[in-house]
């Protein structure tokens, strides 16, 4: 298996993030899962992604989700990164991956959208970041280092 669910633990962190910088997604279904295995785009590590579910993924969820709509969105972050970085850049990661999201409530379908990034980054990332510019790309060093051990 590639995918397996996360602890309480990470789940807290995610109802965190969004309480704080997001509550618009108030009442947003997430599901959040562990990627089991290294994820490379463009060369780069991926520390994390999400996606809307679709229509058949929202039906498979239906359940688990205590919804008849299932989930709205799926966060997935790298494992063996997630458990080996520091809990500031754990709520950075979290908070990149959400801030993709966008609330359309005029919408006839569903609120719930995606969006890329403003630039390269987000720009109140990079503001909300200032302290530490470089967490993304030390956070992928951890992870590339922590998946050659493993080989």
């Amino acid at each position: 298996m590639r995918y397996e669910d996360v602890p309480e633990s990470v789940k807290m962190i995610v109802r965190n993030v969004g309480e704080q910088w997001f509550p618009e997604l108030a009442n947003a279904r997430i599901k959040v899962l562990f990627d089991l295995k290294k994820k490379m785009s463009g060369g780069k590590m991926v520390l994390g992604r999400i996606q809307k579910t679709t229509d058949l993924l929202r039906h498979l969820t239906t359940e688990e989700s205590n919804s008849d709509e299932g989930y709205d969105y799926i966060i997935y972050l790298d494992k063996m990164i997630f458990n080996n970085i520091e809990d500031e850049d754990k709520i950075r990661l979290v908070r990149h991956e959400l801030r993709h999201t966008f609330c359309d409530f005029d919408s006839r379908t569903t609120p719930y959208k995606l969006i890329g990034h403003d630039i390269e980054d987000f720009e109140e990332e990079i503001r909300l970041n200032g302290d530490d510019m470089a967490w993304s790309r030390r956070c992928a060093e951890i992870g590339l280092s922590l998946y050659e051990q493993e080989e």
